[in-house]
């Protein structure tokens, strides 16, 4: 008994130094610099204003003439995407994320490349969580695209899109089916249908498909790897929304949850 009794207390001895080494070691590396690839570069990407379309009506010749000429407004932006811009001092933030339920709940910033927001926050500094950003090919103001990308990095204190992780859980993925997402105009929300774990070879970045055809069996094959089942049906005229981030070890595989626009 006694032996037994040394040997636990050597047992709890090794694991407090393991769990102090892990804590200094993360300390000391959140604390060095870090290293910024040269092509993280800000590029603030520069869209037209849409324009509202107002419908024709023919003149009553007994009216009078305007004095001025009529100009189109574009849309207000939501009050909640104008109050982050104003938060962060950011003109990048183009929407808002959240899945109910987890801690994803992040603002959305997007430039000209899918590198500079992968090593700096909303405030231009960097740093290693980066931010929650859309992929530079997509539109939110119009929200055309066939397939809108969001990324975020898989942090360790559980941050950024490491909660997509847990969708590997059955029960998980039946309790978080939707995701919301505040676009610069329009609240908009995704239902979601599949969950995979895949590498880099498979290319599910694709933002927009002139054959519809082909974006249909790109639909379908997103739904086949996923390891859950949905009653969704899909169809070419739906939208989809992915959320990417990284797997295991930060290696070339990644985690993907993918959604469709609700009708």
């Amino acid at each position: 008994m006694r032996k037994m009794k040394k040997i636990l207390i050597w047992v709890c001895l090794c694991l407090a130094v393991l769990f102090a080494a892990i804590l200094i070691h993360n300390f000391v590396i959140s604390e060095e610099d870090i290293e910024v690839p040269e092509t993280a570069i800000r590029e603030p990407i520069v869209r037209e204003v849409p324009i509202i379309e107002i419908p024709y009506v023919p003149a009553d010749p007994t009216d009078e003439e305007p004095t001025e000429e009529y100009v189109p407004q574009p849309p207000e932006l939501l009050p909640r995407i104008v109050q982050l811009r104003e938060t962060y001092d950011n003109p990048d933030i183009v929407g808002f994320i959240e899945i109910r339920g987890t801690d994803i709940a992040y603002p959305v910033a997007q430039t000209g490349n899918n590198v500079f927001y992968l090593y700096h926050d909303l405030n231009f500094n960097p740093s290693r969580a980066g931010s929650v950003f859309l992929d530079y090919e997509n539109d939110l103001y119009v929200l055309a695209d066939n397939n809108t990308i969001i990324y975020g990095h898989n942090m360790r204190d559980g941050s950024m899109f490491h909660n997509i992780r847990f969708f590997h859980g059955e029960d998980f993925f039946r309790n978080h089916t939707y995701i919301l997402l505040d676009t610069p105009y329009q609240e908009t929300v995704w239902d979601i249908f599949a969950f995979f774990h895949t590498t880099i070879d498979f290319d599910y970045l694709t933002t927009n498909f002139h054959n519809p055809d082909a974006f249909y069996a790109f639909m379908l094959e997103l739904q086949r790897r996923s390891i859950h089942t949905t009653d969704i049906v899909l169809s070419e005229e739906d939208q989809i929304l992915i959320l990417s981030t990284c797997g295991v070890a930060g290696g070339p595989n990644r985690y993907v949850v993918v959604s469709r626009l609700r009708r």
